[in-house]
């Protein structure tokens, strides 16, 4: 089971000024950040009619998808994957095997410049991500691991509140 990833607002905000960052230098119409479930952690620009959850669970799935192609075929897994349109294509890049990274641009903008943005923006999130992953490392050497919060209730207890006797 993959740990749940507490970020801290200082984090947030360092995350937020990467993917700005990001969409500024390579003009794009939007760049998410998101876990691999899918589920948004950041996001910045819009594109019109499209439901961004959506479109974030749909990358986490092709995301999900290539590596497992890369592993069938030779045993690499694949990291990232381009989509070019006669209008609009996008870059999905997986950090840190957990997080998917997305831009989302137009023909004003070329793949190359993505990817080298791309690539250093990851970068950068990356030691982001480690920082975090060092906070709670440290939090649970400090503090144990989080108990119950109501640890006198019984799954029991749980099953009777809720009508589900056997």
């Amino acid at each position: 089971m993959e740990e749940i990833l507490l970020l801290y607002e200082e984090d947030y905000k360092k995350i937020k000024d990467v993917i700005s960052k990001l969409k500024d230098e390579c003009k794009s119409d939007l760049v998410f950040l998101a876990d691999q479930s899918g589920q948004i952690i950041s996001y910045i620009g819009e594109i019109p009619n499209v439901d961004l959850p959506t479109l974030s669970s749909l990358t986490a799935g092709i995301i999900a998808a290539s590596v497992r192609v890369g592993e069938l075929i030779g045993g690499e897994k694949f990291f990232s994957i381009s989509s070019e349109g006669k209008q609009i294509s996008f870059q999905i890049n997986l950090i840190r095997e957990r997080f998917i990274l997305g831009v989302i641009f137009d023909k004003s903008t070329t793949i190359g410049l993505i990817r080298l943005k791309m690539t250093k923006a990851g970068r950068a999130l990356e030691t982001i991500f480690e920082s975090i992953l060092n906070k709670i490392d440290k939090d649970k050497a400090n503090f144990g691991e989080l108990e119950s919060p109501f640890p006198e209730i019984t799954e029991d207890d749980i099953d009777k509140l809720f009508g589900d006797e056997d």
